[in-house]
C-alpha cells in the first residue's frame, strides 16, 4: 500500500482582499479527504513562504500549493529550491488570491477558487522553466525601468483596496518621476552594447503586470527567454506605447526590441530597479539566465513548446 501525500498549504492571508480564509475552507472540503495528510501555513511577514517552504522539502512533503499571488508564489520557488534536490521532488499547486495572478494564466490555472481546486485535483501535471536572476528564481517575469518603478508604487494596501486598478494608480504615480537608464547589455555571453531604455523585460511566461501581454510568443517549457527592450522614449510616447503592449503589438514597434535568448547581463552606471515576479530590488548589475523544466506544476491547459506556431 503506498503512503498517504503529504502536502503543505503556504496561504498569504492578504493576498487578493484577504480571500485566503475562503480558498483554505474549500481546500480542506474538497482535498483533505482524498490526501489525508494536510498541513497550513499561515505567512505573517516577508520571508515566512520562502521558509515555510524550505521546511516542506527538508521535511519530504510531496506536494506544496501556494495560496497567494506572485509574489508568495515566487517566496515558495525559491524556499524549496534552497535545498539540494528538492525542485525535482516537489510538485507545486497554485491558488490565485493575487492582484495579477499572471504566472496562474500561464499555467491554464482559472482564477476562480472551484477551478483552481479542479486543476489540483485532476492531477495534470507539466514541467515548466525557471528563470534565474543572479542566485534567484523566477517563474514569470522580471522586468526593470518603469515597470518596477509600478511594482515599486503599487504597495500591499493599495492592492487590496484596488485590485488590478492599482496597477493603473501606481503607474500614473510612476510615470511622474520615471527616468530612462542607460545599460550595458550582453546577449548569451556575447560583446557587450549600449541602450538607453525606458523599460526591459525578462520573461519566462507571457504577461505582467495583470494581464498585458509584454511576451506574446514566450512559452514557460521552451527552455529560453523572451526579451522585451523598450528604447528610452518622451513620456507620453511611453504612455502610447503602453497601450500597444495591454494589445500585443508592440513588439512590431520599431522602438522596441524583441528577442530570445539563454542569458543576458546587465550593467549599468546608477542604480536602476528590477522587478522580479512583483518582488522590487535595487541594482547596478544583473544577469540572467533559465533553468528549463526545472519545476513540476499541477496546470490547466497551456501551450507547451511543441505546439507554438511562432510568427
Amino acid at each position: 500500500m503506498s503512503s498517504p501525500v503529504k502536502v503543505r498549504i503556504i496561504a498569504n492571508p492578504v493576498s487578493g482582499g484577504d480571500h485566503a480564509s475562503e480558498v483554505l475552507v474549500g481546500l480542506n472540503e474538497r482535498l483533505r479527504p482524498a490526501l489525508h495528510d494536510v498541513d497550513i501555513v499561515l505567512t505573517i511577514a516577508e520571508g515566512d513562504a520562502t521558509r515555510a517552504a524550505a521546511q516542506a522539502a527538508r521535511d519530504g512533503y510531496d506536494h506544496v500549493y501556494v495560496a497567494g499571488g506572485d509574489g508568495t508564489l515566487n517566496e515558495v520557488i525559491n524556499g524549496v529550491a534552497s535545498i539540494p534536490g528538492a525542485l525535482s521532488r516537489v510538485t507545486f499547486g497554485l491558488l490565485p488570491l493575487g492582484t495579477g495572478n499572471d504566472f496562474a494564466h500561464a499555467l491554464g490555472v482559472p482564477e476562480d477558487l472551484a477551478g483552481a481546486i479542479d486543476v489540483l485535483a485532476a492531477g495534470r501535471v507539466a514541467e515548466v522553466d525557471l528563470g534565474r536572476l543572479d542566485d534567484r528564481c523566477f517563474v514569470n517575469v522580471s522586468a526593470g525601468g518603469f515597470v518596477a518603478e509600478v511594482s515599486d508604487a503599487v504597495d500591499p494596501k493599495l492592492k487590496s483596496l484596488a485590485g488590478k486598478l492599482a496597477y493603473v494608480i501606481g503607474g500614473a504615480g510612476a510615470l511622474l518621476d520615471h527616468e530612462p537608464v542607460e545599460l550595458e547589455i550582453a546577449i548569451d555571453d556575447g560583446a557587450p552594447r549600449a541602450v538607453r531604455t525606458s523599460l526591459f523585460a525578462i520573461c519566462n511566461s507571457r504577461l505582467v503586470g495583470g494581464g498585458r501581454l509584454i511576451a506574446p510568443y514566450a512559452l514557460i517549457d521552451d527552455g529560453i527567454l523572451d526579451v522585451c527592450i523598450v528604447h528610452a522614449m518622451k513620456t507620453l510616447e511611453l504612455v502610447g506605447l503602453l497601450t500597444e503592449v495591454a494589445r500585443a503589438v508592440h513588439i512590431e514597434d520599431p522602438r522596441v526590441e524583441y528577442f530570445r535568448a539563454r542569458s543576458v547581463a546587465l550593467r549599468a552606471a546608477r542604480p536602476f530597479k528590477v522587478n522580479t515576479d512583483g518582488e522590487v530590488l535595487e541594482t547596478t548589475s544583473c544577469r540572467y539566465d533559465v533553468l528549463p523544466r526545472a519545476a513540476r506544476f499541477f496546470a490547466g491547459d497551456m501551450p507547451f513548446a511543441g505546439d507554438a506556431q511562432r510568427g
